[in-house]
């Protein structure tokens, strides 16, 4: 394969979309399998979702404090 070849199929896969994440994946990144818990049976499925929530809905969830909120909010919108 040619060198430009291959700088085109590595700017293929930077470039493509892979969909949304389930919030699970925040489990990979330090946020409790509790707490992951807690947002899915909040209707909170995506990282996506979890991202664009505003921090007072999160502190709504109970068993989420407010530094939870902000680590969840850090690391959704890092990962989104």
């Amino acid at each position: 394969m040619s060198q430009n070849s291959q700088q085109d199929v590595n700017e293929e896969e930077e470039t493509s979309f892979t969909g949304p994440l389930l919030v699970a994946k925040l489990q990979e990144v330090g946020i409790t399998a509790q707490d992951v818990k807690k947002l899915s049976d909040a209707g909170l499925n995506t990282i996506e979702s979890v991202a664009y929530t505003p921090k007072k809905a999160l502190l709504g969830i109970k068993g989420i404090s407010e530094q939870k909120a902000d680590k969840i909010l850090a690391e959704g919108t890092l990962h989104s």
